[in-house]
């Protein structure tokens, strides 16, 4: 059934899976990542993003954390990371930092946007 999904997301338009999964507006990611205070977060795995290769915006800081659409809790220390700081995530397909964002937001984060997936970036410039 994943396998099924995954087929089904990378077959649906940006905006078809902005509705779906709450991916964020292009426009108003790209205008996060002109802040210096943006956290760009990776939930990808670490040999996704071997296979593949990272976004890097010059001047932010980048974070990896794998997280899948079943996680209750993300394996990162936010402790110190100002929760009102724009936070732009992005996985595979966004399935997963939709995910991320709902925990995020549970901590208490208040500008979290969902990236949608590495080729939804790459798409934007980036």
């Amino acid at each position: 059934q994943t396998h099924n999904t995954q087929n089904t997301l990378f077959n649906m338009s940006y905006e078809e899976r902005m509705i779906s999964m709450g991916l964020a507006d292009q426009g108003d990611i790209l205008k996060s990542l002109n802040n210096k205070s943006t956290i760009l977060l990776d939930v990808r795995t670490m040999d996704e993003i071997a296979a593949s290769g990272k976004i890097e915006v010059e001047g932010l800081p980048w974070m990896q954390t794998a997280c899948s659409p079943m996680s209750s809790d993300l394996d990162l220390d936010t402790d110190n990371v100002d929760k009102n700081a724009p936070v732009v995530l992005y996985c595979r397909s966004g399935r997963r930092a939709s995910r991320a964002k709902q925990i995020l937001e549970r901590r208490g984060f208040k500008n979290v946007l969902n990236g949608g997936g590495y080729g939804d970036m790459r798409n934007m410039g980036l």
